[in-house]
Parts: structure tokens; sequence; C-alpha cells
């Protein structure tokens, strides 16, 4: 396997389950208001830091925004149903 890929593949994963279990974390008594919701994506994708600062490199730091996207993806579509019914 290429090495830039397994290093941004990693990185990804890593920031998908920080920014999963952080997601967890904050709405651990549910999802009650689609604007909290809204709130904590947003709050999260438009932050420059990243849930894994120790990756440095370029594509790392790539695979890390990936992974804080596919975090908050998972959320919403996991609980939009609960707000769109």
């Amino acid at each position: 396997m290429n090495h830039e890929f397994q290093q941004y593949r990693f990185a990804r994963i890593e920031a998908q389950n920080i920014t999963r279990a952080r997601l967890e974390a904050q709405f651990r008594d549910g999802l009650t208001n689609l604007e909290d919701l809204e709130k904590a994506i947003e709050r999260l994708l438009t932050t420059e830091s990243t849930s894994t600062a120790w990756r440095r490199s370029e594509v790392e730091q790539l695979g890390s925004r990936e992974g804080t996207r596919m975090a908050t993806l998972e959320l919403y579509w996991t609980h939009r149903h609960q707000f769109h019914a």
C-alpha cells in the first residue's frame, strides 16, 4: 500500500473515531434540538484545528479533516429522522 495513502487513511480513521466519540459525549442525553446539532456540526467543520493535531503532514491533515467531516455527516444521517419526520 502506498505510504502516503496509508498516512491519509490512518489519520482519517483516527479523526473519525475521535470526532464520533466527542459528538456522542456531547449528545449523550440525546438529540432534542436540530439547532444544537447544526451548531455542533458547524463548529467542527469551520474550525481550523483538527482532532488529530499530532498529524503534521499535509496528507495526514487532509485525512483528519475528511474524518471529521465523515463523522459529522454520519451523526446527521443517523438522527435526521428525528427532525424530519
